[in-house]
């Protein structure tokens, strides 16, 4: 069967309302837990095995340590169960172990461990929503998803990612976060190394693989540290994509499915490094918020990451940029790893986990801020053989020539076409790829110089 597919590439942007964020704890932070129950008990978890309690909003904190200091230990998950939020687990890097606390984190007990210390590396512990006593866990080292029935008394080892066979040796690839769409129980999606979803349909004991990403850059350079999907739609979810080296490109973004996960677009951020998304439901529409991540600060191979922080209340059409606006803690990195929305009363907030501190944003009291423009929105339809291209762009001259070019992933030109202005700012085009085996491809829109990429699926 022949397909065409339609790639809408379209730049808005909007005047932000003023904001004003505020530093809570000046310290690196990396996770961020809300009791549903009462929203002004926080906790924040940190490094050296500290975790940050208050429960007054933020406006005091208790520091608490897990049995000692460490310098490297980083606690990436902390989370408080939606039943008993008395109960909070504990887990992360250079820790070895998930630990549950039945007394507001005041002592622990060792929940899951292994032969091997144990990394929860992204957003690795999350809780069913339609069935709060079933919890799932994924191990890093291992690429293991764990199960538990009782609220994380005991746990116990369902499935493995299996090994990934697009290297000459198959190579298990890591496994990075885990996520559950809000209508269905069982159904699991786990974001890895190597740019990749998976998804299981028996609550872990299987996986597939859905979609590989950036397939030309091996197995190591990226990863997939969150996944989150709309409670309004549950069929829209949002992907946040990190990769390490600035040679491995295109690569990075946030990635877009809204077909319940089946497939996933480039939906924003092309060849940024993202670790961290939010998102909450308004009205009829989802808001959303990123940060950015950068491993390497070297100038000849910087990775667009650290201190970027940005904010879109339209789904996406237009983004609010903040990486100015946050009152940053000196000579640490910025790297962001939490966002969570909460409302507090009359008082709706926004926090933020970086290890340059933890920030909260009143969504009350706003402030313009300098906007954003958007990344390229790809919206794929099949029909006979055709990659139809309409660009909207203002700001291109008159006389200068529009072209769209196709690229595999192993970066050869495939396909090209000259594009025809109509009106003042749109261009339309046709590429033929009916001759084009299935797999991941991009889209270069040139005016000159680059101005957009987006990656389309060509499917069988």
């Amino acid at each position: 069967m022949k397909h065409h597919w339609i790639i809408v590439l379209c730049l808005l942007s909007i005047a932000a309302p003023a904001q004003q964020w505020q530093r809570l704890i000046s310290e690196p932070c990396y996770g961020i837990a809300i009791n549903p129950k009462n929203p002004k008990t926080l906790y924040v978890s940190g490094e050296g095995r500290l975790l940050y309690r208050s429960f007054d909003g933020g406006i005091t904190w208790d520091t608490l340590v897990v049995e000692f200091r460490s310098a490297t230990t980083e606690f990436t998950n902390v989370l408080v169960h939606p039943i008993d939020t008395n109960v909070v687990f504990l887990g992360g890097i250079r820790f070895g172990t998930l630990r549950r606390s039945t007394n507001n984190g005041q002592t622990w007990e060792t929940v899951l461990a292994g032969t091997q210390n144990y990394v929860f590396s992204g957003e690795a512990i999350t809780v069913d929503p339609n069935a709060p006593q079933i919890m799932y866990a994924a191990e890093f080292l291992t690429s293991t998803v764990f199960r538990s029935t009782d609220r994380g008394r005991s746990w116990r080892a369902m499935g493995q990612i299996p090994p990934d066979s697009f290297l000459a040796t198959p190579v298990v690839p890591r496994l990075c976060c885990i996520a559950l769409r809000p209508d269905s129980t069982g159904i699991l999606y786990a974001g890895c190394q190597g740019s990749a979803i998976y998804r299981s349909d028996d609550s872990g004991r299987t996986w597939q693989l859905i979609q590989r990403f950036y397939a030309q850059n091996g197995l190591r350079d990226t990863e997939i540290p969150q996944i989150r999907f709309s409670s309004l739609r549950p069929n829209v979810g949002y992907a946040v994509m990190t990769y390490f080296f600035s040679a491995f490109r295109p690569n990075g973004g946030l990635w877009r499915t809204t077909d319940g996960g089946a497939s996933w677009h480039l939906f924003a951020f092309q060849d940024t490094s993202l670790w961290a998304i939010g998102i909450r439901s308004r009205g009829d529409r989802d808001e959303l918020v990123v940060g950015g991540f950068t491993e390497f600060f070297d100038a000849d191979t910087l990775v667009p990451g650290a201190r970027i922080v940005r904010r879109s209340v339209d789904e996406g059409r237009t983004w609010q940029r903040y990486d100015d606006a946050i009152p940053w803690t000196a000579d640490l990195p910025g790297n962001a790893f939490a966002f969570r929305y909460v409302q507090d009363g009359s008082r709706e907030r926004l926090y933020y986990a970086s290890d340059a501190g933890f920030y909260a944003l009143d969504l009350a009291s706003d402030e313009p801020l300098p906007p954003i423009e958007r990344e390229p929105l790809v919206v794929i339809q099949p029909s006979h053989g055709i990659l139809r291209i309409i660009g909207d762009y203002g700001g291109v001259p008159q006389g200068v020539e529009a072209r769209a070019e196709l690229y595999n992933v192993l970066g050869q030109r495939v396909a090209n076409a000259t594009l025809r202005r109509y009106g003042e700012r749109a261009f339309y085009g046709e590429l033929a790829v009916g001759h084009l085996a299935a797999g991941m491809y991009y889209v270069r829109f040139l005016a000159g110089d680059p101005v957009a990429t987006a990656a389309v699926l060509i499917p069988n």
